[in-house]
């Protein structure tokens, strides 16, 4: 409906729809989980959310140059722009088996909490918004890539480095007008920390040669073992709680054969920059004493760099938000996370990370949601784009 903003009973109306939409939603989410997706591989289900889009008549679909998929719904007021992101990429590779199984109240595939079910509920909704344009303000919902893993927030990252280049029939957004409720997670927290982290892809190398003939040679893993051994002994505080972990060796070709070269994965995050770059610094320090004790080289590639960020509890969003919990009865807990949010909160925008559903064994192959849980949490996401519009 175009022209004046229809009155806020709208979100009564849409409440009542979304009442009976439980199998729709499961079929909904059933259909886009089986569509692989993993991170920096997203163009499949890409183009199926952009069809789903089109189906349930947003007004205006884009695929940007990232790969995200973006619906906008014009507003009376640009004062305010609220934006959404539900990442729709997962940990699994392609040929992970996909097909959904259902049983009782049990929906269980891999990523059908985290977080296609997420993407499914931002669909349902905008359906119902895109019957009520123009809304009181612009909402841009967002099927982003890249929040995975070596992912580093891709799509994020690349709607805010380049929020002002968009062009929504003639609209520009404004950056100081924008607002984020970005979607993925459980029902009982609201993230407002971004926890920053720094990944690094170290390779070692060596001389190598045979076991017994060339036995003394510098070995590329006896570096790395050396320096994963002193990096295990790296104190760390619990106040700005700060962690590292390596999570993946590989190298050498052979049990006769000294490694010519090795690499590792290391993963350091914390709520505080400053403690970040401080075991940075201690864990490069590492890496050249281990090379100098085993006589290798070493490089190192930094994979991952997601920034910290913080919006105040006392922030009218974060007011908003927690004030419609409890009329649901949910006392909302404020958490630190690495999530989609790290990148707005980083350049000062106001933003959170919710979910709508529960679940339980994210990341793995046998990850799985309850079912009653969906029709609650897309009525509780609608009551929150109502009071983003109507009274934020």
């Amino acid at each position: 409906m175009m022209g004046e903003a229809r009155p806020k009973d709208w979100i009564s109306e849409g409440l009542k729809e979304l009442d009976g939409c439980q199998e729709e939603l499961v079929d909904l989410i059933t259909r886009v989980v089986e569509v692989p997706a993993p991170s920096n591989d997203e163009a499949d289900r890409g183009r199926l959310i952009a069809s789903i889009m089109r189906e349930y008549g947003f007004p205006e679909v884009q695929t940007d140059a990232a790969g995200n998929v973006l619906g906008f719904f014009p507003g009376e007021d640009a004062s305010k722009v609220i934006v959404s992101m539900a990442h729709m990429d997962t940990v699994f590779p392609r040929e992970t088996d996909l097909t959904v199984k259902r049983n009782g109240n049990i929906l269980a595939a891999p990523g059908v909490s985290d977080n296609t079910a997420s993407v499914c509920q931002m669909l349902m909704v905008g359906r119902i918004l895109a019957r009520n344009v123009p809304l009181p303000h612009p909402v841009i919902l967002i099927a982003n890539v890249g929040e995975e893993g070596l992912g580093d927030l891709k799509g994020a990252r690349y709607f805010c480095d380049h929020v002002e280049e968009y062009d929504f029939e003639g609209f520009k957004i404004d950056p100081a007008s924008l607002v984020f409720l970005n979607i993925d997670g459980g029902l009982d927290h609201i993230v407002n920390q971004g926890i920053g982290s720094r990944r690094l892809r170290v390779t070692y190398r060596g001389e190598g040669g045979h076991s017994w003939g060339a036995f003394g040679k510098s070995s590329a893993i006896h570096g790395i073992g050396t320096a994963i051994a002193k990096i295990a002994q790296i104190k760390v505080p619990e106040k700005p709680k700060t962690t590292y972990n390596i999570g993946v060796v590989e190298g050498g070709h052979s049990v006769n054969s000294i490694a010519q070269s090795a690499w590792m994965l290391i993963d350091m995050r914390s709520v505080s920059a400053e403690h970040l770059k401080a075991l940075e610094n201690e864990v490069r320090d590492i890496l050249t004493q281990a090379a100098d004790e085993t006589g290798t080289t070493y490089d190192v590639e930094v994979v991952g760099d997601r920034p910290t960020g913080t919006l105040s509890p006392d922030s009218p969003l974060i007011r908003t938000l927690t004030e419609l919990g409890k009329e649901y009865g949910i006392d909302y807990r404020l958490t630190a996370s690495s999530t989609d949010s790290n990148i707005p909160l980083a350049k000062g925008w106001p933003s959170v990370t919710m979910g709508f559903k529960r679940s339980e064994n994210v990341h793995r192959t046998t990850e799985f949601l309850y079912i009653d849980s969906l029709v609650p949490g897309v009525k509780l996401l609608l009551e929150c784009y109502g009071r983003l519009l109507y009274a934020l």
